[in-house]
């Protein structure tokens, strides 16, 4: 069979007419009404469009729907240029489009509204509390005809299609529920706005996991006991079974607390559940996995997998059961796990080893401090903040969980010598293996620095965790400092990479400068067996080997 490539498929979507780039630059050069510059802007802003999607303008479609996800995903940084510069591309392309017949003109001057509409968007944006993202549907209303009076969820449906079939770059989804969210804002806090609440067009997917409460309350004591017995040494337990990790007891509760729930919707009432041995029986672990299945589509997800997983290893571990016919069977039927990194975090780290790239990787702690200064604005201590963190990741690739959970009492230790020490006891580690790194003085300085500036502007003073919630009472959510992270890679160097991807980015430097120290890399990371380091990173220097061979040939044909 043909081999097609994603782009094969995706423009195969589109209507056969449908105009490429090439048509409206033909179309533009072609219109004399048009001044040279401004055929030249937008014709350039075109080419330099399609160039960042990697296309010519002859093979571009020009069709805001294809179009609006591709230039999503696109950062200046990846492109080399500044945000300014991208903006005004974007612009222009847009102008284009617009001048083509293909986009609609955006009419968003307050003098072009009707009376009704006019008045009450002049009083709600003179109120101070509501957000710009609800002039655009403000305007859409009104060249609708649509009184303020009658607007309703009809007419959100309708500003998503209107979104969907104009916008070339941001994300319909989002401006329509920064819209939403706005009205419902000018419905609370503008006196004058019609009352009327309005819903989004994505109803929520149904929530898996119940309330605790909605069980027995001995299922609720069972799986506390399970909480506070499973990371405890047990001479006497199984051998080979050895306590979990914190992070690890907290993901098997949440699993089974979800599993619960599932067995539930399957239809088998909560108040048969009085605790972890009946949702281990075969009857519910039939039902509750064959419903998750079906709920994914009939297919094996990543999330289904770890839950099987999980649920064999509670069923050994608290209920002390060797032998699990059913449970062992589905395990067995899983793939095997796979060896060494995935493709994808394969190729998401090629990029950050471009030499280039591996420098501005290096360079880009400094390039934030710098940045944020002294200031004590909270854009400026999350700046320092992310700072912090890649700076940590870049010398002690550390896992997520105790980057998060770093306390500047418990982990910093100052022998009193000027040394600084981060330390993280064995009970805190995934693999139960201490872990110990000397900070380079520059890290403490940026630690030392920010500490002395974030509060009260981040979290209250005398908090001790380096990332906080906002009460201080807390390390803040992984998800909040995953997220903050990779947006910050991705605007700042083009990248799309997560917290755990700098711990194969650091092995990989490693290798690639010490060919064959495993072992060093094994200490590095933190592995309690040299075979978790072999498998991730064996081949490591293949690269390397096969640019030194090239190098080698290359000389001999000259």
């Amino acid at each position: 069979m043909k081999h097609f490539s994603a782009d094969d498929l995706s423009l195969a979507l589109l209507p056969h007419q449908t105009p490429m780039f090439s048509d409206v630059v033909a179309k533009i050069e072609a219109d004399t009404n048009l001044s040279p510059t401004r055929k030249r802007d937008m014709a350039s802003a075109l080419k330099r469009v399609a160039e960042a999607l990697g296309k010519t303008p002859s093979n571009m479609p020009a069709d805001p729907r294809w179009l609006q996800p591709r230039l999503e995903a696109i950062t200046p940084a990846m492109i080399g240029v500044s945000q300014k510069t991208w903006a005004n591309l974007v612009s222009n392309a847009r102008a284009a489009l617009v001048h083509s017949g293909i986009a609609k003109v955006r009419t968003n001057q307050q003098h072009a509204l009707t009376e009704s509409w006019r008045v009450l968007w002049e009083t709600a944006r003179t109120s101070g509390k509501i957000h710009d993202s609800l002039s655009r549907f403000v305007y859409f209303l009104d060249r609708l005809g649509v009184a303020p009076e009658e607007v309703g969820d009809p007419h959100v449906t309708a500003y998503h299609d209107a979104l969907m079939d104009d916008e070339i770059r941001k994300n319909p989804a989002a401006s329509l529920r920064n819209a939403v969210n706005a009205w419902n804002r000018a419905v609370e806090y503008v006196p004058e706005w019609p009352k009327t609440r309005l819903k989004g067009t994505e109803p929520k997917a149904q929530k898996i996991k119940l309330p605790l409460a909605s069980f027995p309350a001995s299922f609720s004591a069972d799986l506390a006991c399970f909480k506070k017995t499973a990371g405890r040494a047990d001479f006497l337990a199984e051998p080979g079974i050895r306590p979990l990790a914190p992070a690890s007891i907290a993901t098997y509760a949440r699993l089974l607390e979800r599993f619960a729930g599932a067995v539930v919707r399957s239809g088998i009432p909560a108040e048969d559940i009085p605790d972890i041995a009946a949702l281990l029986s075969d009857q519910m672990l039939e039902a509750g996995l064959r419903w998750l299945y079906a709920r994914n589509g009939d297919a094996l997800t990543p999330g289904l997998k770890l839950t099987i997983l999980a649920l064999q290893q509670v069923g050994r571990r608290h209920l002390g059961r060797t032998e699990q016919p059913l449970i062992d069977k589905y395990v067995k039927r899983l793939p095997k796990k796979q060896q060494g990194m995935t493709e994808q975090n394969r190729a998401r780290l090629r990029p950050m080893l471009a030499p280039q790239m591996t420098a501005r990787i290096a360079k880009l702690p400094e390039v934030l401090m710098k940045r944020a200064g002294t200031q004590t604005s909270h854009k400026a201590c999350l700046l320092r903040e992310q700072a912090i963190a890649l700076e940590i990741l870049l010398h002690c690739p550390i896992r997520r969980g105790n980057l998060l959970s770093i306390d500047l009492d418990r982990h910093l230790q100052r022998p009193g010598d000027g040394r600084v020490y981060l330390v993280f006891p064995q009970d805190e580690v995934k693999n139960r293996m201490m872990l110990e790194f000397e900070l380079p003085k520059r890290i403490v300085e940026m630690i030392d620095g920010h500490i002395a500036l974030r509060s009260p502007r981040l979290c209250p003073a005398g908090t001790t965790y380096l990332f906080p919630k906002r009460d201080g009472s807390h390390p803040m959510a992984g998800e909040h400092l995953s997220d903050n992270f990779k947006k910050c890679l991705r605007r700042e160097l083009g990248l799309e990479v997560n917290l755990h991807l700098f711990r194969h980015f650091a092995a990989h430097i490693l290798l690639e400068a010490c060919p064959g120290h495993y072992e060093a890399a094994r200490r590095l990371l933190g592995h309690s067996r040299l075979t978790s380091t072999l498998n991730a990173y064996t081949g490591v220097e293949t690269t390397s080997a096969a640019r030194t061979y090239a190098d080698i040939v290359g000389k001999l044909q000259q």
